[in-house]
């Protein structure tokens, strides 16, 4: 099979093709309603990590992978639509099929007007162009390195403490705020390393809960290789003053989680951010259980398997100077709750030459081996357990340190 993936057009369908959507998350649904649109029928999901049964998706068959190989390959054009197509596309299973698509087109050109289109609409546009950026390098080769997106933490303080919370803020004894030009000198670093960042993703913590993080959303809507920033917050601080008026700027979008009654706020921050033009978005969580820090034995196929199917292990974050591939190493690393891995690591603290640091930050991206966190962590992939949510608790969890914050 080729090395590049072909992007799919309408007239790749002949009668008697049974057209197959590989994935059932939210690109795959994205790309079922855009067939379905075009009078395209699609026999089929396959979902890589069903391992028994068969489910039903938007009225058409979820089947397991097993199943692929019962498929006429000349016959079945297979639309790979696995929202971390990157890292997930198992060649194992799909190499067989030499009619393999992405749908970057079909979905661009979609026109998602029915009610029963799926994914918030404000969410679409975000789901197909991280899609679109996923797909880029296997559709033809650039040589450029752009980020989908980078996690900016602008504190560890949050407004809640949640036990179960996946960046791990319920372990913070003594959270701090990030030093504001430690992180500016880092940023600029990345961006003169990279050939652009799709999405900044500002986090903590609560950002909110930083009075300055407006200094920091305002660089960042600055910098011309971006499209978007998302603030995350969880409803219960409105900002003030020079923080709020940072987010007045048609790059921003502020994502609200609303945990019911502990975002105590919610409903006047929306009504603040909609008076001055701030385009939002709330949503109700889901939580997997995802959130302790303890080492788990697995062998080397098991420990494989959690980096390779996790839903996170694209999301550079970077937390205090440094940079890392996901929010979970990096906040367990800043903890000192794992052994020293430098290879997991990039220290923006050292004024690297911009081609090193490139190369770094490549290898860290597109990394295809587990990292030492991933024995440590529970894993994020569509088979882990759903948890309810927002569970508070009255102290920070006890934590093993074995190395100390630097």
């Amino acid at each position: 099979m080729s090395p590049y993936i072909k992007d799919f057009t309408p007239s790749d369908v002949t009668s008697g093709d049974s057209v197959v959507v590989f994935g059932t998350g939210d690109v795959a649904q994205l790309t079922h309603y855009a067939l379905r649109s075009l009078g395209i029928q699609v026999a089929c999901f396959v979902d890589p990590l069903l391992m028994d049964g068969v489910t039903e998706l938007r009225g058409t068959a979820v089947v397991a992978p097993r199943e692929l190989a019962r498929l006429d390959a000349e016959s079945t054009c297979l639309i790979d639509a696995w929202d971390h197509t990157r890292y997930a596309r198992q060649p194992a299973l799909l190499e067989r099929f030499p009619r393999l698509f992405f749908g970057v087109s079909l979905l661009r050109q979609a026109t998602f007007d029915r009610a029963d289109a799926p994914v918030p609409t404000e969410e679409r546009g975000r789901r197909i162009e991280h899609y679109a950026a996923q797909c880029a390098p296997l559709l033809t080769y650039t040589g450029q390195l752009r980020l989908r997106s980078l996690d900016v933490v602008v504190t560890e303080a949050c407004s809640m403490r949640c036990v179960d919370c996946s960046n791990l803020m319920q372990y913070y004894a003594h959270p701090r705020h990030s030093d504001l030009d430690e992180l500016h000198g880092a940023l600029e670093r990345v961006m003169a390393a990279v050939d652009g960042v799709d999405e900044f993703r500002v986090l903590g913590g609560e950002p909110f809960a930083n009075p300055r993080a407006g200094q920091v959303i305002r660089t960042l809507t600055g910098f011309e290789d971006s499209r978007r920033v998302v603030i995350y917050t969880n409803g219960t601080i409105v900002p003030r003053g020079d923080l709020m008026e940072s987010l007045v700027h048609p790059k921003i979008l502020v994502k609200i989680t609303d945990y019911g009654e502990h975002s105590r706020r919610h409903d006047e921050l929306c009504a603040e951010l909609t008076g001055r033009g701030v385009t939002w978005l709330s949503q109700k969580p889901v939580w997997t259980d995802s959130g302790r820090i303890g080492r788990i034995e697995r062998s080397p196929q098991e420990l494989r398997r959690t980096f390779t199917d996790c839903c996170v292990n694209d999301l550079l974050t970077l937390l205090n100077g440094r940079l890392y591939l996901c929010p979970f190493s990096a906040n367990a690393m800043n903890l000192g709750a794992l052994p020293a891995a430098p290879d997991d690591v990039i220290d923006l603290r050292t004024e690297w030459p911009s081609a090193e640091l490139r190369t770094r930050i490549d290898a860290l991206y597109n990394r295809r081996t587990p990292l030492t966190a991933c024995t440590y962590c529970r894993g994020r992939d569509h088979t882990t357990p759903t948890i309810l949510p927002a569970v508070q608790v009255r102290r920070p969890l006890p934590l093993t340190v074995v190395q100390g914050r630097g």
